[in-house]
């Protein structure tokens, strides 16, 4: 049996154009009242793989029903695309913060919109097999999380082996990050070793990168504690829920002081640095202290770079993968905030390797490098 997709728009031209445009790949179901369409997917919501919902319709408004599948928890299950006309407004921020994944504006083109159904489909059964993964696995990863914080005295002389456990443990909790960090430690490597080799004043050590290396696995632990509402949210974060998720940073800071003594000191200064500052900008326009130039640890320099780069060319929930050549030339260009003139010197020279390493992940490559 074909997926149905329901098209919400009192506009005859509008049904007409997006149901011939699908037709062969899913079950076009026409809606011109807002009052039915509202009743549809509060009945059996669950029966659509996709909806596209325009504003002004006949009936109940398209915002009122937008509101009621987001309170239904429709949002999260399914994608809802924004349709607007050729002379429509910008749809409100309301609606992405309600989880609206797209929007198509009329001329509409076949390609376009088979394309972003297909994409939109795929990614909203990924984050819904997130949720229902995390129901089954939080409640362990917790306990994991407190057991190894409770047993310090063994685990003192294995601070690799703890750290890279409770990378893992934020890996399950954000479930649209696999790999994420091992990749930033990859990346850490490979840009400390070049700032060690072409900057001697900054005194580091293939030893001391390597600690970097290893505590940039814990940069990201604070988002533990975060809600999973915020964690898996597809669409764009509220100011409010944007405040939230920036204090991972501090969150991840009280956790570590917690299991200072079990991961050794070397290891804890290195790991509190990166986690505090890695969203730090040379300029000042970071966060969570608005911290600039050298102030910034060379640790969190170097980490903060690393997960911008890993963060441009990995899918997301909430976007595509960009080319590593787009994600280099995106930092270059200052797209990503300021980094310091030596590490942008050294992610130049070393940008060959970064790139080769994308490669021996087996990460998607963007559409653009599959042409």
């Amino acid at each position: 049996m074909a997926a149905k997709v329901m098209i919400v728009t009192g506009k005859l031209v509008e049904r007409e154009e997006l149901s011939d445009m699908l037709k062969g790949r899913c079950e076009p179901v026409l809606v011109a009242d807002g009052g039915e369409a509202k009743k549809l997917l509060m009945e059996s919501g669950d029966d659509y793989e996709c909806v596209f919902l325009r504003a002004d319709i006949p009936g109940v408004s398209g915002e009122e029903i937008l509101k009621a599948s987001f309170e239904k928890g429709l949002t999260r299950k399914i994608p809802f695309i924004a349709i607007e006309g050729e002379d429509d407004p910008d749809t409100p921020d309301t609606w992405f913060e309600m989880g609206i994944m797209d929007v198509v504006r009329r001329p509409f083109r076949t390609k376009t919109i088979r394309r972003r159904v297909d994409v939109l489909t795929r990614i909203a059964k990924r984050q819904e097999k997130s949720y229902e993964k995390l129901g089954s696995q939080d409640e362990t990863l917790k306990k994991q999380f407190r057991i190894l914080t409770l047993q310090s005295e063994e685990l003192k002389k294995k601070s690799n082996l703890l750290m890279e456990a409770l990378g893992s443990i934020v890996e399950y909790r954000n479930l649209d990050y696999s790999d994420h960090i091992q990749r930033v430690k990859s990346f850490t490597r490979i840009l400390g070793l070049q700032l060690m080799k072409d900057y001697p004043d900054l005194k580091l050590t293939a030893e001391k990168v390597e600690v970097f290396a290893t505590a940039s696995m814990l940069h990201d632990v604070g988002k533990i504690c975060l809600p999973d509402t915020i964690i898996l949210k597809p669409g764009r974060l509220t100011p409010d829920e944007l405040e939230v998720m920036r204090s991972h940073t501090s969150k991840g800071c009280e956790l570590l002081v917690g299991i200072k003594n079990t991961i050794g000191k070397e290891y804890y200064e290195a790991a509190y640095e990166i986690c505090r500052f890695h969203h730090e900008r040379y300029d000042g326009k970071g966060y969570p202290e608005e911290v600039k130039g050298e102030d910034i640890p060379i640790s969190a320099q170097i980490v903060g770079l690393a997960d911008v780069y890993d963060g441009l060319v990995s899918e997301r929930l909430y976007k595509k993968a960009v080319s590593t050549s787009r994600a280099f030339e995106m930092i270059v260009d200052g797209d990503c905030g300021v980094f310091s003139p030596k590490i942008m010197d050294c992610f130049r020279r070393c940008r060959t390797e970064f790139e080769a390493q994308v490669d021996q992940t087996g990460m998607e490559l963007a559409d653009e490098e599959k042409k």
